[in-house]
């Protein structure tokens, strides 16, 4: 096959939006999820689950919107990127890089690099390695943002946590960090402001099944006058062992006029 290959077609609902008004990142994922399935299905490779994935979010989407995703082998064949488009316009929404534990093979033809605007910007290109997190926590850097237990209904046919459900504890958590950093709900409504992800990552350390018991850490790693870096680490509370790990640059969005806006200093202060 000589162009990468149509994998998803769908619709943005009104209840895949969030505070912001567009379409929240989970959905971004299973739609990924969903792509990155059948095109081993249309490609006629044999399915594997993605070790570690890279997002960059290049246009906001919402409600009532067509998304359409496209996807191919990236170079040296053991990745897939998406490219994840308005469906009526056309116009760059979300990229994606997977990256798989062996080399894809199938019949499509893979890109010679990846595409400039799927290539990792303010995050590492290597999967995200298990940190300590307890003494994150003890020596205030961070905090617990997130608890849950993983749900039957959250889960694939195998039983396993599906993508969009990883990455809505991301979602769930990141407004914790917000609100320890100074940023607070009453400070965005009075501002009419957003919080937004422009680039994110996630790595698998091990599977993630219904009944976990789940806690999420969060800190922050990087901070620039109108971005910042934070890490998420999902561990089970019954073993300590760390389940997932995820990188976040995100921004303050101002709602009115739909662009960024300068960071508050209390988001540089330390901790």
């Amino acid at each position: 096959m000589k162009t990468p290959i149509e994998t998803h077609r769908s619709f943005v609902n009104s209840w895949e939006c969030d505070e912001n008004v567009h379409m929240n990142i989970q959905f971004y994922w299973k739609r990924f999820a969903e792509a990155a399935q059948i095109f081993f299905h249309l490609a006629g490779a044999e399915q594997q689950n993605w070790l570690d994935r890279h997002v960059r979010y290049h246009g906001e989407l919402m409600m009532g919107t067509n998304t359409v995703i496209h996807s191919a082998p990236g170079p040296g064949g053991g990745s897939l990127v998406h490219k994840l488009v308005n469906g009526d316009t056309n116009a760059l929404s979300a990229t994606a890089i997977d990256i798989y534990p062996q080399s894809i093979g199938g019949k499509a033809e893979a890109f010679a690099d990846f595409p400039e605007p799927s290539k990792p910007r303010s995050l590492p290109v290597a999967p995200l390695e298990p940190q300590d997190t307890a003494a994150i926590l003890r020596h205030g850097l961070g905090l617990v943002t997130h608890r849950c237990i993983v749900t039957p209904q959250e889960c694939d046919a195998a039983g396993n946590l599906l993508d969009q459900y990883q990455i809505a504890r991301f979602s769930d958590a990141a407004s914790h960090l917000w609100q320890f950093k100074g940023v607070t709900r009453e400070w965005m409504r009075q501002e009419n402001v957003g919080t937004v992800a422009v680039e994110m990552k996630a790595s698998r350390h091990q599977s993630v099944r219904a009944g976990t018991m789940m806690e999420v850490v969060t800190w922050v790693q990087e901070v620039r006058p109108r971005t910042f870096t934070f890490r998420h680490q999902v561990s089970d509370m019954k073993t300590g062992q760390a389940l997932y790990s995820g990188a976040v640059t995100a921004l303050l969005l101002d709602l009115a006029a739909r662009k960024t806006i300068q960071l508050p200093a209390s988001i540089a202060a330390t901790p």
